[in-house]
């Protein structure tokens, strides 16, 4: 304890609070922040994990607008270059960088999925999912790029 000029006591302010224990504090929360992308989980994606079930066993489990209803791959092979289609199915494998093999009950199409667009949603073989796109026709082969995708 001390003494002020008029001899009363006074408290010696502790070594260990310093002049700042605000700034230990803003350290800490910043040192806290930091580590939380170590914890966080996969981005999502295409899991090559488990088998798509059988083509003649998919059964429309359509919870969007009717006229989304009827696109099927069969009529996506038909339509026009970068007409809009949506489609229902299951993605069966990687074929390449952002690329993959789409199925539904009519056959099976060629689609391409840039990482954004997956939501951090993980699909695996056996995930029914609901893609929006523009058709693109090369050669003899048609593909969807893929705008819009949706775990069902």
């Amino acid at each position: 304890m001390l003494r002020d000029k008029h001899n009363k006591r006074r408290a010696v302010p502790d070594a260990d609070q310093g002049e700042h224990p605000m700034k230990k504090m803003t350290i800490a929360a910043l040192l806290a922040l930091m580590t939380l992308p170590a914890f966080a989980e996969d981005n999502g994606g295409f899991k090559a994990e488990g088998t798509a079930p059988p083509q003649e066993k998919h059964d429309s489990g359509l919870r969007g607008t009717e006229d989304a209803r009827g696109a099927t791959i069969e009529l996506a092979r038909t339509m026009h270059e970068d007409a809009w289609v949506t489609l229902e199915g299951y993605i069966t494998k990687e074929s390449g960088t952002n690329q993959y093999h789409f199925r539904d009950k009519t056959g099976t199409i060629n689609i391409q999925v840039d990482e954004k667009r997956w939501n951090g949603d993980e699909v695996t073989p056996e995930d029914l999912v609901m893609i929006s796109g523009r058709v693109k026709h090369k050669g003899n082969s048609t593909m969807v790029a893929v705008e819009h995708l949706e775990k069902q």
